[in-house]
């Protein structure tokens, strides 16, 4: 409210003053006198607003029974029973912030080449946001705990895709540069897929 005020009173006052010496007498008046009432309005209403919020916050403890809004709820693994008795169980890793939907058995692309593993190397994922089936979910935004599933994968292949050929140009530049591409590419297999609880 006192930003948008003030704005509206400075924009039109910077255009008077660009535009020649004879609007500056009229500029200091006007802002003083504006800047007065919208600084007294908004001074008298700060202690209201106080009070306002230290209701709001005696509202929230009570409902709470005792427990204010920052706490953070203990971490409770549900109960994931159903999920146990599928027959096929589906979950989402995310590698490098990117998600992939895996099962047991799937082979993922990494478009990259991971360095610190090698043809063969066991890899333990950790970052685990969903672990489901046809009939139930769990999903966690934060990641799901190590003790509710494991999943582990092997480094089968470091490779490159397919060469193409890209065409590279330059605006108002009649030049066309041709280079040949070939992106590095990481393939895991998905060996283990399992509920710890």
């Amino acid at each position: 409210m006192f930003c948008k005020s003030l704005a509206k009173i400075v924009r039109p006052a910077a255009g008077l003053v660009r535009q020649g010496a004879i609007a500056r007498p009229l500029l200091r008046p006007l802002l003083n006198s504006q800047l007065r009432n919208i600084s007294s309005s908004f001074i008298a209403r700060v202690p209201e607003v106080q009070e306002a919020e230290a209701e709001a916050a005696k509202e929230t403890t009570s409902a709470n029974s005792g427990k204010t809004l920052e706490e953070e709820p203990s971490k409770e693994i549900p109960d994931l029973t159903p999920l146990k008795f599928e027959q096929k169980i589906y979950a989402t890793i995310d590698i490098h912030n990117r998600p992939y939907l895996i099962t047991e058995g799937d082979e993922i692309v990494l478009p990259f080449r991971m360095k610190h593993a090698d043809v063969g190397d066991v890899l333990q994922f950790t970052d685990i946001t969903t672990v489901g089936s046809r009939n139930f979910t769990y999903h966690l935004k934060k990641g799901i705990d190590l003790a509710v599933a494991s999943i582990k994968g092997v480094v089968v292949e470091k490779t490159k895709s397919p060469m193409y050929v890209k065409e590279i140009t330059k605006r108002r530049n009649r030049h066309v540069r041709h280079v040949q591409v070939k992106h590095d590419l990481t393939k895991i297999r998905i060996t283990e897929l399992k509920l710890n609880v």
